[in-house]
């Protein structure tokens, strides 16, 4: 948000959306009051927020929303003065018990309870920034892809077990890989152990070279197997359900198969045009759908790692009470990007000498498997912001030797690398 953060506002709004209408309570600086309710259709929420810029003469406008899954943010962002807080749910619930604890709830209350809270505690709270365009596709499109990854491995796995049933040797021709567009066709050409038995052998030799997969020694041992086997039942009425299930599913895989290809196609496009490419493309062990999910995780940097670390989830958090302190793991963060972090760490393990003994050493000191990576995930951390804060991509020579030239107690791992 350009809008100076420092200008007094000339309204606090509190906006509690929903799927059918938006409940809104406005209190502006002069004190006078208002609520009101808008229909959840765009038409409708651009109308009232250009007629209370027109109102207020543009003047800066406080707004908190509850965070969540809804359209209401991309409306918000357009219009630049309107100074948005994006308010964690669980805060907002524990407000209002704080001053209802009866647990009386409604959307009008939520509202102007949202509309007190963002008045009182806007200092304690970080406006929300709207990212940009490039950053903004590529975090929605790198999300997508994992969910569609999972879908697919999802249908993949409820394929191998209907093949299990009823056409084992399929998985043994797949090579019990069931996620490819190869798996998919071929299920959908040879539904049943009938149907590839009827079949000339070089015909299956031709269709499997019409998938690009090259006729291997290993590959003719496989086809070998067709003419001998021997099915589990030759019954119709156990082979039809079974092959009508395998070829929806093998349907499904292949969509979803083409998808994720053209979702990655974009994915590429978008990260060659990314800010942070060089630094990403620099790292040791991130592969291509690893280094566009770490652009976007460097999106909006530097700043401080420890705030990367709590933003992310892979700090531990610290609840202190008079004499009792404990330490526990941030059951509340954004998954997907924890995840971002911890997998990336994983993988530089086993692309980067000095990362595999930091987790070799930490894994001597009696740390947990997951703890060290963490560590190590924090380690990476800082290394990223120091880039990122320079504008230089990662360079592991001069990391190494940063550590002996400052006496790191990590001196050790440059050494022996």
């Amino acid at each position: 948000m350009n809008q100076n953060q420092t200008v007094s506002p000339a309204a606090w709004i509190g906006w509690d959306w929903a799927d059918e209408h938006h409940d809104l309570f406005v209190q502006e600086a002069t004190g006078k009051t208002e609520s009101l309710r808008l229909a959840n259709e765009p038409g409708a929420m651009h109308t009232w927020l250009k007629g209370l810029s027109d109102r207020l003469q543009q003047q800066p406008v406080t707004l908190c929303v509850e965070a969540g899954r809804s359209s209401v943010l991309a409306i918000l962002e357009q219009y630049a003065f309107v100074r948005i807080y994006v308010l964690n749910p669980k805060s907002l619930t524990q407000f209002r018990q704080a001053v209802r604890p009866s647990g009386a709830k409604n959307d009008r209350l939520d509202c102007r309870l949202a509309c007190q809270f963002i008045k009182n505690h806007s200092q304690e709270l970080s406006a929300h920034v709207a990212q940009d365009p490039i950053n903004r596709e590529l975090s929605a499109l790198v999300r997508l892809r994992r969910d569609l990854v999972n879908e697919r491995t999802a249908l993949a796995n409820k394929l191998t077990a209907t093949l299990k049933d009823y056409y084992p040797l399929a998985l043994e021709l797949l090579d019990h890989d069931t996620t490819t567009a190869l798996a998919a066709n071929f299920i959908l050409k040879f539904p049943t152990l009938r149907a590839v038995q009827q079949a000339k052998l070089h015909k299956v030799r031709q269709f499997f070279a019409g998938q690009r997969c090259h006729l291997t020694e290993k590959l003719q041992g496989r086809l070998d197997q067709i003419a001998g086997a021997t099915a589990v039942s030759t019954a119709p009425d156990w082979n039809n359900p079974y092959s009508f299930l395998a070829q929806t599913i093998a349907e499904q895989i292949k969509a979803l198969v083409g998808r994720i290809k053209e979702i990655e196609e974009r994915i590429a496009i978008l990260s060659s045009q990314h800010p942070q490419q060089s630094l990403a493309k620099s790292l040791p062990g991130a592969g291509p759908a690893l280094e566009s999910r770490i652009m976007v995780a460097l999106a909006g940097l530097p700043e401080s790692a420890q705030r990367v670390a709590v933003r992310s989830g892979v700090a531990p958090q610290r609840v202190q009470s008079g004499k009792t302190c404990v330490m526990h793991l941030r059951y509340h963060k954004p998954q997907f990007l924890h995840q971002t972090w911890v997998e990336y760490a994983k993988s530089s393990t086993l692309h980067c000498d000095w990362a595999s003994r930091f987790l070799q050493a930490k894994l001597a000191q009696g740390k947990t498997y997951y703890t060290a990576i963490r560590g190590l995930a924090y380690k990476w951390m800082r290394i990223l912001c120091a880039c990122a804060k320079n504008g230089t991509p990662y360079d592991e020579a001069r990391y190494l030797q940063s550590l002996i030239k400052r006496n790191s107690p990590y001196a050790q791992f440059a050494e022996a690398a």
